[in-house]
C-alpha cells in the first residue's frame, strides 16, 4: 500500500514510494497500535497486579507509658470504647478481642503504621508474646515498602499490643489473607520503583539539558522533581529510605521538616520565574514576596524550632503559599492572550495538585484509594509536567529557530548593506543583491568564480575581525575606470572557516564630510579659510617654522567694505570680497594661505618664504588692490587697504601671531602708511608681548602696571576758588617703561580687556576721592573718560551704577566724558544711559567735540551738561581763523544749550586770552599743569600751587581778580 502525499511538519519532502511507506509507518500505523493496545490492556485483560483489601477490626486503645500488661490494665483496656481508628502521637496500648473473629492461620493482622518506632503484641490470656515483622527493616520474603507490621495471631482469643509513634500518626487494623499481604507488597514495591526511577531518571534528564544549553531553569526543575519526589515518599511512608538505602531513624524527624521547608523556597522559585513576564501587579509582586519571605523564615525553623511550633508554622505557610498561588494563576488565566501563557498556567496548576495532594496526604493519612491512586497520579502529572514543559520549551526554540533563519533571510536579501560570504581562498561563496548591484555583478554560486581581489585590495581578514569586533571599521577604496572612486565600511567575522562580511558604500557619506570639513576650515562667502582653519594652518606652519623654516603673517585691513555694504547691500558687499580673493589669488605663490578673520580682514600665510620676499608680496597684493579699482558686478571700487607683516617666532602661539598682525596693521593706518613691518625682536613686537602679558595680568585679576595722574581743569572765571582736575590712566612695562596710553587703550579696545581698564580706573578714583574727600573740599569737577566698548557692555554699566549708589555722596562731583563717536554710535543706548547717569547726579561731558561730521545736528539729542572741544582745533587756534570761529561756534552753541565748555590742549598764554574772550568756561593744558601725581594734587593749597609757567599763574591770578564781586 501506497501513502501519497504525505507532508510532515519540519522534515524534508521524500519522492520514493518506499521513503512515504516508511513515514507513514512511523508516524501513523505503528503509534495507532500501540493507543489500541494500550486500551484493550487496560479495559480488558486481568490486572497481574490486582489491589487487594483487608477487612478493618475494631480494638480498644488506652493512652499509657507502662511497659508490661497487667489486669488492671487490661481491665481498664476492656472497660474504653471500641473504634476502628486512633490518631496517635504517644505510646498506647491496644486490646484486640478477636473471639469470633479468630483469625485462619493462613490470614494475619496487619498495621499499616509508616512512623512507629515500636510495635510489642502478646497473647491477652498467656502473656505469650507474638511475633512482628516490621516490613520497613525486615530482611524476610515479605520485605516491601508497604511501611506497616504484620504478625500470625494463631489460636490467640485476644491480643495486647504496645506502640510506640514517631510522631503524629493514624493507627487502624486491617486482617489481610496472607497470599494478599505477598500481591499488595509486589504492587507497592513495583509503584514505588516506578515512581522513584521515573522522577530521577527525568531529573537526570532535566540535569543534562541545564548542563549542555547553561539554562539554569532545568537545573531549578531537575531539584523540583527531587523535592516531590521526596515529598511524595513521606506522604506515602517510605521516606526512610534514598536510592535503596536506609536512612538513619533519630534524624529522620528533622530531615522530614527540612524536606518541607525545602520544597517550599524550591516551589516558589520555580513559580516565580515561570511567571515573571506576566506578574505586572504591584499587589501581585506584594503578596508573592511575603510568601518568599514565609521561604526563609520556614527553612531555619525546620533545623532549629521544636516540632510543636514548627508544625502550625508549615501548615500555615502552606496553605497561605496555596492561597496566594491560586489567586495569582486566576487572575493570569483570566487575562492571558498566547497559547504559551495558557500552558504555562497549565503545568503550574499541576504543580499545585501534586502539592496538595502530598499535604492532604501527610494530613490525614493513607487510604487504600489514596495509597494506590496518588502514586500513580504523582507519576503522570510529573511527567506529564516535565514532557509538556521540554515541549514547549522545543516548540518555542524551534519557532525562534525558524523566525530567526527567516528574519536573517529577509536581512540578508532586503538589507540596504552588501552581504557576502567568502570560502578560505577568497571566493565569494554567497553576496545579497545590493553588493551584486554596487559591484556590477550577476552573481551565480554555481557560476564563474568571482574572487575578493577581482574589486577590492588583499585584506588581512584575522584583523579585520578583530577591529569588527572593537567597533572600529576599516574604510576601503575601489577604483572604477568608468564609474570612479569609491568608498566602502568593511565589517567581517570568521565562522567555520569562512569569512562573514559586510561593506557600506560610504562614497556619498565620505564626500559630505568632505565638504563639511571644508565648511568648517573655510569661509562660506569667499571659500578661504575662517578663524578656525587659520588657525589650524598658521600652527602647522609655525611646526614646520621651528625647524628653521621662516614663517610670516600678513593682516590685511580693507576700508571701504562695510560702506559697500552698508550702501549697495550685502550681495555686492559679497561680490567685491570674492573680487578681493581673486586679487590674492593672482598675485600670491601656489604656497600661500589666505583666510577671511573679519568682515573686512583677511590674513595671508608666507610659508617657508625668505623675510624679503614675503615683503615684496605683500607690498605687491597692496598695490594691486589699492592702486587700481576693482570692478565688482556692474559697479567698481577704490580701496584703501593697509597691512601689517610679522615675522612669526617660534614661541608665539597663532592667537598672539595674529594680534600682533592686527596691531601692526592699525598702526599703518594711523601713520597713514600702506604697510607697517614687524620684524622678529623688534621694538614693536616687544612692545605687543608686553600689551599681552599686561592684558593677562588684567584679566588674572592683578592690576600691577596700572596708576592714576591728574591733571588740573581750570576755570577762566574764578580759578582760584576751585580745585578740578581729570583722571588719566597711566601704563608701565615689567622693566617699569612708561607705555604710551593711547596705545594700551587701542590695543585694549581691540582685545575687550577695555572693560577691565575702565572698572580699575572708576573704582580707584572713587575709592581715592572718598579716602580723600576732606582734602578734595573745593574740587567741584573730577572728568573720569569712558570707552565706547565699556558703554556698550550692559555687564559693565550695571557694575558702573552698583559702584556710584555706594559712593552716592561723591556722584555730584564726577562728570563722565564721552567721546562724540560713540555717543553718535547707538544714539538711543547714548541718551538713555545719560539720562541714567544724570539721575545720579553725574555729570556728562563730550569729549573730542568737533572731530566728528555730524556734532552739531545731533547736539540737540544728547542730555549732556558739557561739551569739551576737541584739542587739535584748540592747539593752533591762533595760526588759523577758521579754527577760532568753529570754537566760537561751539562755545555758543553751548552756551544757548545750557552746556559748559572745556577747552583741551591749550599750550600757551595768548591761547587763554584768546578763550576767555570767546567765552570757554574751563581750560586744560600744559600752560597750566601737565598730569601731576594724586599727591600733588592733595598737597596743593590752590590751582596756582600747580601752574609751573609765570605769566600764566599771573594771567589766572587776574582773571580772580577780574572777576570778583564788586562791594
Amino acid at each position: 500500500m501506497t501513502v501519497s502525499g504525505i507532508q510532515i511538519d519540519s522534515l524534508e519532502p521524500v519522492s520514493s514510494t518506499s521513503e512515504r511507506l516508511i513515514r507513514g509507518l512511523s508516524f501513523y500505523v505503528i503509534p495507532l497500535f500501540l493507543i489500541l493496545l494500550t486500551l484493550w490492556a487496560l479495559f480488558f485483560l486481568p490486572n497481574r497486579y490486582p489491589a487487594p483489601s483487608g477487612q478493618v477490626l475494631s480494638f480498644h486503645a488506652l493512652a499509657s507509658t507502662q511497659s508490661e500488661p497487667d489486669a488492671a490494665l487490661i481491665e481498664r483496656l476492656t472497660a474504653s470504647p471500641a473504634q476502628r481508628q486512633l490518631q496517635v502521637d504517644k505510646p498506647h496500648w491496644l486490646l484486640l478481642a478477636l473471639g469470633e473473629q479468630q483469625t485462619p492461620p493462613d490470614q494475619v493482622l496487619y498495621f499499616p503504621a509508616a512512623h512507629f518506632n515500636t510495635l510489642h503484641c502478646l497473647q491477652a490470656d498467656t502473656e505469650h508474646p507474638l511475633t512482628v515483622r516490621d516490613h520497613s527493616l525486615s530482611t524476610q520474603a515479605l520485605r516491601s515498602p508497604i511501611q506497616g507490621y504484620t504478625l500470625e495471631p494463631g489460636n490467640a482469643s485476644a491480643i495486647v499490643c504496645r506502640i510506640d509513634p514517631a510522631g503524629s500518626s493514624q493507627l487502624h487494623i486491617e486482617r489481610w489473607a496472607a497470599d494478599d499481604i505477598k500481591h499488595s507488597s509486589i504492587r507497592y514495591t513495583r509503584g514505588v520503583g516506578l515512581l522513584e526511577g521515573g522522577l530521577l531518571t527525568i531529573a537526570l534528564f532535566m540535569l543534562i539539558l541545564a548542563a549542555t544549553n547553561r539554562e539554569w531553569t532545568y537545573l531549578l526543575l531537575a531539584v523540583w522533581l527531587i523535592g516531590n519526589l521526596r515529598l511524595g515518599s513521606m506522604a506515602m511512608g517510605w521516606d526512610m529510605q534514598w536510592l535503596g538505602h536506609t536512612l538513619p531513624a533519630e534524624i529522620m524527624p528533622v530531615l522530614r521538616r527540612l524536606t518541607i521547608a525545602c520544597y517550599f523556597v524550591l516551589s516558589y522559585s520555580l513559580f516565580t520565574l515561570l511567571l515573571r513576564s506576566s506578574i505586572h501587579s504591584r499587589l501581585q509582586q506584594r503578596w508573592l514576596h511575603s510568601v518568599g519571605l514565609l521561604s526563609l523564615t520556614l527553612l531555619p525553623a525546620s533545623l532549629l524550632a521544636p516540632a510543636a511550633l514548627f508544625q502550625p508554622l508549615m501548615w500555615f505557610s502552606a496553605i497561605y503559599a496555596l492561597c496566594c498561588a491560586g489567586w495569582v494563576l486566576l487572575s493570569i488565566l483570566l487575562q492571558a492572550r498566547s497559547r504559551v501563557m495558557l500552558w504555562q498556567l497549565v503545568l503550574l496548576s499541576m504543580a499545585l495538585c501534586v502539592l496538595i495532594s502530598a499535604i492532604f496526604l501527610a494530613a490525614f493519612g493513607r487510604s487504600s484509594f489514596v495509597e494506590n491512586f496518588n502514586g500513580v497520579i504523582t507519576l503522570l502529572l510529573s511527567n506529564l509536567l516535565v514532557a509538556l514543559a521540554v515541549g514547549e520549551r522545543l516548540r518555542d526554540e524551534r519557532s525562534e529557530a525558524l523566525r530567526a533563519r527567516n528574519e536573517l533571510m529577509a536581512h540578508y536579501i532586503l538589507t540596504p548593506i552588501g552581504m557576502f560570504t567568502l570560502n578560505e581562498a577568497g571566493v565569494f561563496i554567497r553576496m545579497n543583491p545590493v553588493l551584486a548591484t554596487a559591484l556590477g555583478v550577476d552573481f551565480d554560486p554555481a557560476g564563474p568564480t568571482i574572487h575578493w581581489t577581482d574589486f577590492f585590495p588583499e585584506q588581512n581578514w584575522q584583523t579585520v575581525a578583530q577591529n569588527t569586533l572593537a567597533g572600529n571599521d576599516i574604510n576601503i577604496e575601489r577604483s572604477d575606470t568608468h564609474l570612479g572612486q569609491y568608498q566602502f565600511t568593511l565589517r567581517a567575522a570568521i565562522v567555520n572557516q569562512q569569512i562573514e562580511g559586510s561593506l557600506q558604500d560610504i562614497t556619498a557619506r565620505a564626500e559630505t564630510l568632505r565638504k563639511l570639513r571644508l565648511m568648517a576650515d573655510n569661509d562660506p562667502v569667499t571659500n578661504v579659510l575662517n578663524q578656525r582653519g587659520i588657525e589650524k594652518a598658521l600652527n602647522q606652519a609655525m611646526s614646520r617654522s621651528a625647524q628653521d623654516k621662516p614663517c610670516l603673517l600678513a593682516y590685511l585691513d580693507l576700508n571701504h567694505i562695510k560702506y559697500v555694504n552698508g550702501t549697495f547691500g550685502h550681495s555686492s558687499g559679497d561680490a567685491l570680497l570674492l573680487k578681493v580673493c581673486e586679487q590674492l589669488e593672482a598675485v600670491l605663490q601656489a604656497g600661500e594661505k589666505v583666510g577671511r578673520i573679519g568682515s573686512d580682514e583677511f590674513v595671508i600665510i608666507f610659508e617657508d618664504c625668505e623675510p624679503e620676499q614675503a615683503r615684496a608680496l605683500a607690498n605687491e597684493v597692496i598695490d594691486t588692490l589699492n592702486k587700481s579699482p576693482l570692478l565688482a558686478g556692474n559697479r567698481s571700487f577704490n580701496l584703501r587697504s593697509t597691512m601689517g607683516l610679522v615675522e612669526v617666532a617660534p614661541n608665539m602661539s597663532p592667537q598672539d601671531a595674529i594680534s600682533a598682525a592686527s596691531r601692526a596693521a592699525r598702526e599703518a593706518r594711523r601713520q597713514h602708511q600702506s604697510m607697517v613691518v614687524y620684524d622678529q625682536g623688534s621694538n614693536a613686537l616687544q612692545e605687543h608681548a608686553e600689551e599681552l602679558r599686561l592684558f593677562e595680568q588684567l584679566e588674572g585679576g592683578s592690576s600691577r602696571g596700572l596708576y592714576l595722574e591728574m591733571q588740573p581743569i581750570v576755570s577762566l572765571r574764578r580759578p582760584i576758588d576751585s580745585l578740578n582736575f581729570e583722571v588719566l590712566l597711566r601704563v608701565r612695562d615689567s622693566s617699569g617703561q612708561l607705555i604710551p596710553t593711547g596705545r594700551i587703550i587701542s590695543a585694549a579696545e581691540e582685545s575687550g580687556t577695555i572693560t577691565i581698564i575702565d572698572k580699575w580706573v572708576f573704582a580707584a578714583t572713587l575709592e581715592w576721592m572718598s579716602k580723600h574727600e576732606k582734602q578734595l573740599a573745593r574740587t567741584q569737577l573730577v572728568n573720569i573718560n569712558l570707552s565706547g566698548v565699556s558703554l556698550n557692555d550692559d555687564k559693565f554699566i550695571q557694575w558702573f551704577f552698583d559702584i556710584l549708589a555706594r559712593y552716592e555722596h561723591l556722584a555730584r562731583k564726577l562728570c563722565v566724558e564721552i567721546t562724540e563717536g560713540v555717543a553718535l554710535d547707538d544714539l538711543e543706548h547714548t541718551r538713555h544711559f545719560m539720562r541714567r547717569l544724570q539721575q545720579t547726579g553725574v555729570r556728562i561731558a563730550l569729549d573730542d567735540f568737533g572731530a566728528g561730521y555730524t556734532s552739531f545736528s545731533y547736539l540737540r539729542e544728547l542730555p549732556a551738561d558739557a561739551i569739551k572741544i576737541d584739542g587739535a582745533l584748540i592747539c593752533d587756534m591762533l595760526n588759523k581763523e577758521t579754527n577760532v570761529a568753529i570754537v566760537r561756534t561751539i562755545v555758543e552753541l553751548a552756551r544757548n544749550l545750557g552746556m559748559i565748555s572745556i577747552a583741551e590742549w591749550v599750550e600757551d598764554v595768548p591761547t587763554l586770552l584768546a578763550l576767555q574772550e570767546i567765552g570757554v568756561d574751563y581750560v586744560q593744558g600744559f600752560i597750566i599743569s601737565a598730569a601731576c601725581t594724586p599727591a600733588d594734587l592733595l598737597n596743593a593749597t590752590a590751582i596756582t600751587d600747580l601752574v609751573k609757567d609765570e605769566p600764566a599763574r599771573q594771567f589766572l591770578l587776574e582773571s580772580q581778580q577780574k572777576h570778583l564781586p564788586t562791594i
